[in-house]
């Protein structure tokens, strides 16, 4: 059944079951001695064995690591210059709510913009959003100037940019690979910006650590006008469709994949935006101290964005949800009991950061095999706009918590509502499925291979 829904829906010209892995290309013995190497970046790159394909690769990761500095520089200075101009907890969270909105609007649209005009104009779109976004922060002396430095940020998409070029250049076997060591390198970014922020921060105050985010921005945009090769762009024009999205998520598992990334968005983003400004408060960590937990955070990201990313490739989508919501229960209920001290607070918040990011950029993979290459920029979207959608409500949720009941009623209480959303979910799909093979017939008696495969 699942062969036939994937050769009229996803390949329809080539007739691909996207969730099967293709065997790997053999080299031919009379290729060129160039091809060797071409062979290994290839393989470690997760991407094809072409030069073009490779050197947009080369350079999506190059752009991955100064703007994760940017970013971490700019997210561990944000609670400092929030309350240097007047902020409290509360308005911090309504700053990381705004941002979660206008990122998810923006993220659609720049989705499918970048379909239209190539991931070259969505690299520069993206980090030119956020170098004005760091230069506004820097300059702002009022929680107006505050609020208004997050408006570029509707097309800072630097990762969702690099992810569609990770899909562009891999194939499905790969894809996993590409997409985890394109989130490694993010994550390596963002260990060196913590360990550079918390030396900065002994030194530069908040505002000159903003202005350097500044500079590594332009670094990056640099780099790609004089890196990144032309030609990829795809139809020259922007279309724009909502119903597009409405038919992508009526594709098999598409659905389950983007609820199940806005349930771990929703819930387990009551910690993960509030990081540096729980570490703050109520913990009384420095500004120094809050970058060396972000680099011990970052660390443990990079190495599960590495190692266990690819191993959690091997699963079917029932089978990665489960297994991705119960790791982040885990951390979560650890902090609901053992969260009272800042030494708890640190050993845990790491493994929470690590397994939820790990397990959304196995979902995302999966979910870019559902779609043909003309609409990768709207899968990303769509795979990354949970994200968006869930860090919209959770620090406004986690803000109210928090000044009420406590810090351990947070991830109590994101405990709690994960597992009651991934039940649902679960229970959503088994009711779908039943309808299926009342209509098909059973799976197993259709295609027993996909059978095997997505049990």
């Amino acid at each position: 059944m699942f062969t036939l829904l994937n050769e009229s829906l996803f390949f329809p010209a080539l007739g691909e079951n996207c969730l099967l892995r293709k065997p790997r290309q053999v080299p031919n013995s009379d290729e060129s001695a160039g091809s060797a190497s071409f062979q290994r970046c290839a393989e470690f790159l997760g991407c094809k064995q072409d030069a073009t394909m490779i050197q947009r690769m080369a350079v999506a990761h190059c752009t991955q690591v100064p703007y994760a500095m940017a970013s971490e520089a700019s997210s561990v200075v944000l609670p400092y210059i929030n309350s240097a101009v007047g902020g409290n907890v509360q308005t911090f969270a309504q700053m990381q709510a705004v941002t979660s909105m206008v990122q998810f609007l923006g993220g659609l649209v720049f989705g499918q913009t970048a379909d239209s005009f190539g991931t070259r104009w969505a690299l520069l779109t993206a980090h030119g959003a956020a170098m004005g976004s760091a230069f506004l922060v820097a300059t702002a002396y009022s929680q107006k100037a505050l609020f208004l430095a997050l408006m570029p940020l509707t097309m800072a998409h630097g990762f969702q940019a690099s992810s569609q070029i990770a899909v562009h250049c891999s194939d499905t076997e790969r894809r996993p690979v590409a997409l985890g060591r394109m989130s490694a390198t993010y994550g390596l970014g963002f260990f060196g910006g913590t360990l550079a922020t918390a030396w900065a921060a002994q030194r530069l105050t908040p505002r000159q650590i903003a202005w350097a985010a500044v500079a590594l921005e332009a670094s990056v945009i640099g780099t790609v006008l004089v890196g990144y090769p032309n030609g990829d762009s795809q139809k020259g024009e922007v279309t724009l469709s909502l119903p597009g999205f409405k038919e992508i998520l009526q594709r098999p598992h598409v659905l389950s994949l983007v609820l199940s990334k806005l349930a771990t968005a929703t819930a387990g983003g009551m910690l993960l935006t509030m990081i540096p400004q729980f570490a703050m408060d109520p913990f009384g960590l420095s500004a120094a101290q809050t970058s060396l937990l972000m680099a011990y955070v970052s660390g443990l990201q990079l190495v599960a964005q590495t190692f266990l990313v690819p191993q959690l490739g091997d699963l079917g989508p029932r089978s990665l949800r489960m297994v991705s919501n119960a790791a982040v229960l885990g951390p979560l209920l650890g902090l609901s009991v053992l969260g009272t001290s800042p030494k708890a607070y640190c050993a845990l918040v790491g493994p929470l950061v690590a397994v939820a990011y790990a397990g959304s950029t196995a979902q995302g993979s999966l979910m870019s095999c559902l779609s043909p290459e003309s609409e990768s920029g709207a899968m990303v979207a769509l795979s990354t706009a949970p994200l968006s959608l869930g860090f919209l409500v959770s620090p406004l949720m986690a803000g109210w918590v928090y000044q009420r009941f406590g810090f351990r009623m947070v991830p109590a209480m994101a405990a709690a509502m994960l597992f009651c959303m991934a039940a649902s979910i679960e229970i959503m799909e088994g009711e779908e499925k039943d309808a299926e093979e009342e209509e098909f017939g059973s799976l197993e008696e259709v295609c027993p291979e996909d059978a095997e495969l997505v049990a």
